[in-house]
């Protein structure tokens, strides 16, 4: 296999630094409709498998000859673990994930190289010297796909959306939008969004695939986007199949001239690894999934070894295990309880066992400057070794709780491998404490609903940090976020903390706030972070100009993508 060098933390932080700052600048140059055929990228070679203190890899585009010209045709194969529905404002990173090909946004990555932003349906933008006013020029001519024009009107309803979401619908912006959007107006053909304070992360909010822009009529007449897919992409829905898989079909009016390649694209839905594995080997599938559809170590090192013409790359997220509880109702209202579970988890045997050795201890900020220091972490209760202190502990606390035989418990996972996987490691980790343990592995929509009615009583998923800036966590556990369902709604000083963090450019001051976000976390404990893991997306030879970006969860068009074959 080959290998490019990894780059250090420092400077993938200093990367989206400098993106940020670039951002911020007075406009950004329009990106043109008409493209000419993409110029060969410099070779590359694929990353080696990372290390347990590897943090990041540098992206790296698809090996292709100098002389080979992008092909037409072909559908692209690759696959999820589990989907839940099709609205991807709402539902989780595999859905967004796998019908972004069908949607754009006002701000895109570059969809060769997704290393920088640039314009999409926002044709440029322009930030006020204040940086309290975000000004969005709508691109002309543009077509959903039942053949209406997409408006300034769309953007506006759209960004609305996602700030405020009507009652009885879940945003996955919401949490970085609402507490900082002041207003949201048309000005001509400008959608101008106004800002209580300035927000680094703008532009990468209206990148992420949950941002997608919709129909506002569409939308209206039709309620919800959960069974179809109405955008502007490249390509169009062509069938959803509840447990099967999604497809889209071309879109001969993309308003990228002479894009995409293919002529459609499959995801489809392979819950069982031993079936990936044949798949990815045998050419059913091109590639694999991104992030909790991305193959473990053992895994890629096997499938390595065995296809040296295989390339692999880490995702460019890192996913995390968590223990998370209702702290709604008993048993997990008492404080005592949550940090006796937080006291006997052994992360250095979830870094073995969970994440296959290839990952971080888990905390709850892993990466750039943000997370608390190895040195110190060691020392703190619930990460000191050996763990004979921890466990008394925690039992001596589930006494005083009124729990010294423990009780009984059912655990909530999802499909895939690394929630369940988790979930079963912690039915071990709980036995110390006499409680015992049912694992019960439910499709992702019921998983979602059950935890948006607080109808569980603990549950194992996976929140990942999809940048490096520590405000993307925030819809996890923070009152309020989209997928934040522990009930810790009344946790004032949380809110405080991080209703505070976001407003601070100075990273020095910010990052002392998140040091006491991260201490209070650990100790208020609506979750219990248990490893953050590496995984790999492989990439079969025919496959070209697929590059890993600097996340998972923009430049997903599939655009710039076609087969040799």
């Amino acid at each position: 296999m080959q290998m490019i060098k990894a780059q250090s933390l420092l400077t993938t932080s200093l990367f989206v630094v400098g993106l940020l700052l670039a951002s911020c600048a007075p406009g950004a140059a329009p990106t043109p409709t008409t493209k000419p055929a993409p110029a060969a990228p410099p070779s590359a070679k694929a990353p080696v498998a990372a290390t347990p203190a590897s943090k990041s890899t540098a992206p790296a585009a698809t090996p292709k000859p100098a002389a080979e010209q992008p092909r037409y045709g072909g559908i692209l194969t690759s696959w999820v673990q589990s989907f839940g529905a099709l609205d991807p404002q709402q539902e989780s990173g595999e859905v967004y994930q796998s019908i972004a090909a069908m949607y754009s946004h006002l701000v895109q990555a570059d969809p060769l190289t997704v290393d920088k932003f640039v314009p999409g349906l926002g044709e440029k933008w322009q930030m006020s010297q204040d940086g309290l006013t975000w000004t969005f020029d709508i691109r002309q001519g543009v077509k959903f796909h039942d053949g209406s024009p997409f408006a300034v009107d769309d953007a506006v309803f759209t960004v609305k959306r996602l700030t405020d979401p009507p009652r009885g619908i879940i945003s996955n912006a919401a949490y970085l939008l609402k507490p900082v959007v002041k207003s949201i107006d048309k000005d001509g053909n400008k959608a101008k969004v106004t800002l209580q304070y300035p927000f680094a992360m703008m532009l990468e909010t209206l990148a992420m695939g949950f941002s997608a822009m919709y129909s506002e009529k569409y939308l209206q007449k039709n309620n919800d986007m959960k069974t179809s897919v109405m955008g502007t992409g490249p390509f169009k829905l062509k069938s959803f199949t509840p447990g099967i898989g999604v497809e889209g079909i071309k879109n001969p009016d993309f308003w990228v001239k002479g894009h995409p390649y293919l002529d459609g694209y499959r995801v489809l839905i392979i819950r069982d690894a031993a079936t990936r594995i044949s798949a990815l080997r045998t050419g059913k599938v091109n590639m694999t999934g991104k992030t909790l559809g991305a193959l473990p170590p053992s895994d890629m090192e096997k499938l390595s070894k065995e296809n040296p013409d295989f390339k692999f790359y880490p995702t460019a997220s890192v996913n995390g295990a968590w223990f998370f509880m209702n702290t709604r109702k008993p048993p997990f209202q008492d404080q005592k309880v949550r940090k006796a579970i937080h006291l006997a988890v052994d992360r250095q045997a979830a870094l073995k066992v969970v994440a296959e050795g290839r990952g971080l201890i888990g905390q709850p900020f892993p990466l750039g400057p943000w997370p608390i220091p190895a040195e110190e972490l060691d020392k703190m209760p619930g990460y000191r070794q050996p763990k004979a202190a921890d466990v008394a502990e925690a039992k001596k606390l589930m006494r005083d709780a009124g729990y010294p035989d423990g009780f009984e418990l059912t655990v909530l996972a999802r499909p895939n491998w690394q929630s369940k996987n988790a979930a079963v490691f912690m039915t071990d980790q709980l036995a110390q404490l006499g409680i015992k343990t049912k694992v019960s592995v439910l499709e992702d929509a019921i998983f979602w609903d059950t935890g948006r009615k607080a109808g569980h009583e603990a549950m194992v998923y996976t929140p990942l940090f999809f940048l490096p800036d520590p405000h993307t966590q925030g819809r996890f556990w923070a009152p309020g976020g989209a997928l934040s369902f522990a009930g810790n709604d009344n946790d004032q000083e949380l809110i405080k903390m991080w209703n505070e963090q976001i407003r601070i450019v100075d990273q020095a001051q910010r990052k002392a706030i998140i040091r006491r976000v991260a201490e209070h976390l650990l100790e208020a404990l609506p979750g219990v972070p248990m490893v953050w893991y590496h995984v790999f997306i492989g990439v079969r030879p025919e496959v070209r100009n697929f590059t890993p970006g600097i996340s998972d969860y923009v430049g997903n068009t599939l655009e710039e993508i076609w087969l040799a074959k």
